[in-house]
């Protein structure tokens, strides 16, 4: 593994590279306000390994890049997507496959809307195009016609619950981490308890002193500041797109793979039993192995 910081419109952005340089390049976009390392090491190593050079970094206001007063400094996930590109310029990388999890998943698609060119593929993985339903239930917003599934309110009441005061050390950093992340596995997903505080812990030493304390929600100010991809923005995708969603995602329900599946026009779905929204060791093989069949199949 090689580490850096980059310096990109601004900030500061700290990146993890995996494989050789002179691979095809896989860009890694994790979710809402999660650093890079929920990106687990086996799995860059395990996509690695299959003949690719994976980057996987922290974005804005997450780990060890740096962090904005939203208030002073607005942004959108369309800033998000220029720090990708940013980020890109700074190692070299004219173009490469997007994966994005989660708030990761339409990044990508924003990316491959914005800068055709530079976005081999995209892969969305526990995402949904329309971030609304899941931003209007955490609000408390009345139900839009025709909107997609939101999250179960029980689920939704439990993670606000849950966070509704700050962790006072990294221990509870690390507890609060995998206790959101058990949530959001679902009922029916293996969930690896062990793997998960040890990932928190790394997660509690990675992220910037003056930031562990605080409440991260500038992503989610993010998220409802841009509009949500329609069914016409889908269309106009031109990149091949593989989605890997679980039938057990508490947080975008199957519907939301199912509908962007519908209207992309070169799309995978591929369903994932028992699968919520927690990348749990569970199911690092089968994620790697669908993700190097579906870049392969691209080279021919």
């Amino acid at each position: 593994m090689k580490s850096g910081m980059a310096h990109v419109n601004g900030l500061e952005l700290a990146y993890d590279g995996f494989g050789h340089e002179g691979h095809p390049a896989v860009l890694l976009l994790m979710g809402n306000s999660a650093a890079g390392l929920v990106w687990p090491d086996r799995l860059c190593k395990s996509l690695a390994d299959c003949g690719y050079h994976v980057i996987r970094y922290d974005q804005r206001d997450t780990g060890l890049s740096s962090y904005l007063d939203f208030e002073k400094q607005p942004y959108t996930l369309h800033d998000l997507v220029d720090d990708a590109f940013g980020l890109l310029d700074e190692l070299g990388i004219e173009a490469a496959h997007f994966v994005g999890l989660s708030q990761g998943g339409n990044i990508a698609y924003l990316a491959g809307l914005s800068r055709p060119s530079r976005v081999l593929s995209i892969t969305s993985i526990m995402s949904s195009p329309d971030l609304r339903a899941k931003n209007d239930a955490f609000t408390g917003q009345p139900a839009r016609e025709g909107q997609l599934p939101r999250p179960a309110a029980e689920y939704v009441s439990a993670v606000i619950s849950l966070n509704s005061s700050p962790a006072g050390s990294d221990e509870e950093i690390a507890i609060r981490f995998m206790e959101n992340f058990r949530l959001a596995a679902g009922s029916r997903s293996p969930f690896d308890e062990t793997f998960w505080l040890i990932l928190g812990r790394a997660m509690a030493k990675r992220t910037r002193s003056d930031a562990k304390m605080a409440n991260h929600s500038n992503h989610s100010k993010a998220q409802i500041a841009t509009a949500p991809l329609t069914a016409v923005d889908l269309g106009q995708v031109a990149q091949p797109c593989l989605i890997v969603h679980g039938d057990m995602d508490p947080i975008f329900p199957l519907a939301h793979a199912q509908w962007a599946h519908a209207h992309l026009s070169d799309a995978q779905l591929c369903l994932v039993s028992d699968m919520g929204h927690a990348l749990d060791p569970a199911f690092f093989e089968t994620i790697v192995e669908r993700l190097s069949m579906f870049l392969a199949g691209l080279d021919h």
